[in-house]
């Protein structure tokens, strides 16, 4: 008898825990998700998706996707044809999207750069490939957009805009993935600065603004 009551208890006792864990495992409890943003940037393949990773990691400020678009001869070409190469180009860049102070061409010192508004990188045309012949940037795909982008500064009171036409540049590498395989990779090379029928405030071109905060 003593072992039957027992049992029967122990019994007892189990199907209270195990009716406690099915109610602990329901489907209606909340499950904890993973909430990670998922990148906003791509493989870029082709030269519109190495444009959408420019335009996004431009916007954002964020200087190591930036300086991931431009190949190791990437230049920046000016409006009166002087040109910087990629590390000029990457010095200004960073200290921009740093917020660091600049200076104008007459030595006036100008507020950092607090957020970058891209309000239109529209592509006007096809990318073509351009010849052998074709001043510092040949054998590579070119493209020409059209460029509206506000600078707001430190403060938020002032601001900077450009409004133009930019020409860029872009080489297809083969990456070496490391498993024997390589794959298709597009980076910047050039980027060349166009008059525009009106250039915003302070008749301002993009390379102008490269150049404060160089």
């Amino acid at each position: 008898m003593h072992s039957k009551k027992t049992f029967a208890w122990f019994l007892a006792v189990s199907l209270i825990f195990v009716s406690f864990g099915l109610v602990g495992c329901s489907d209606d409890d909340p499950v904890a998700l993973d909430d990670t943003d998922p990148s906003p940037y791509v493989w870029p393949d082709t030269a519109d998706k190495l444009m959408a990773n420019f335009n996004v990691a431009y916007a954002s400020m964020d200087i190591e996707e930036y300086e991931n678009c431009l190949h190791p001869d990437f230049q920046f070409i000016f409006m009166n044809n002087d040109s910087w190469d990629r590390a000029d180009d990457v010095t200004s860049t960073e200290n921009m999207f740093a917020g660091d102070p600049g200076e104008d061409p007459d030595g006036m010192p100008k507020p950092g750069v607090q957020s970058i508004e891209i309000i239109e990188l529209t592509q006007m045309t096809f990318w073509d490939t351009t010849l052998p012949n074709y001043p510092d940037f040949p054998n590579t795909e070119k493209a020409l957009y059209k460029v509206n982008i506000m600078f707001y500064l430190d403060g938020g009171e002032n601001t900077i805009t450009i409004t133009e036409q930019q020409l860029f540049y872009a080489v297809a590498v083969e990456v070496d993935q490391g498993d024997g395989t390589s794959r298709t990779r597009f980076y910047l090379t050039g980027q060349q600065d166009l008059a525009g029928e009106n250039k915003g405030n302070e008749d301002m071109t993009w390379g102008g603004v490269k150049a404060l905060y160089r």
